[in-house]
């Protein structure tokens, strides 16, 4: 079941239009609702002092989503070999069907807190 979220006014611009920097938030929480269904709440990694930072980030963008419309969000692993994942993300307009932005990025999920935070 992927991932959906409805445009609220706050994150358009003077045009009605997204503006560009809220896709890539968008996709963060596509990201964590990807893992929580994997069986790995975001929480529970980093509680277990594993921490997931965005290492690149690309997005290429296709078309506008503007405020009321829903857009749904497919999300797939590319690649994993046990340090770094790649995730791809399709974003699509649910009313239309237009493909609005599409990013492929890749983090390290292997980094483990090896500091006390509260020294």
């Amino acid at each position: 079941m992927p991932f959906k979220r409805k445009i609220n006014y706050y994150e358009t611009d003077k045009m009605g239009i997204v503006h560009h920097s809220n896709y890539i938030r968008f996709m963060e929480e596509a990201r964590i609702d990807f893992m929580d269904k994997m069986g790995l709440p975001y929480k529970m990694v980093e509680d277990n002092n594993i921490f997931i930072p965005v290492l690149y980030a690309k997005c290429e963008y296709k078309s506008p989503a503007k405020f009321g419309d829903t857009i749904n969000f497919e999300i797939s692993i590319l690649k994993f070999n046990g340090i770094r994942m790649s995730f791809s993300y399709r974003i699509i307009n649910e009313k239309n069907g237009n493909l609005i932005a599409i990013r492929w990025n890749s983090v390290i999920v292997s980094l483990i807190q090896i500091w006390n935070l509260s020294s």
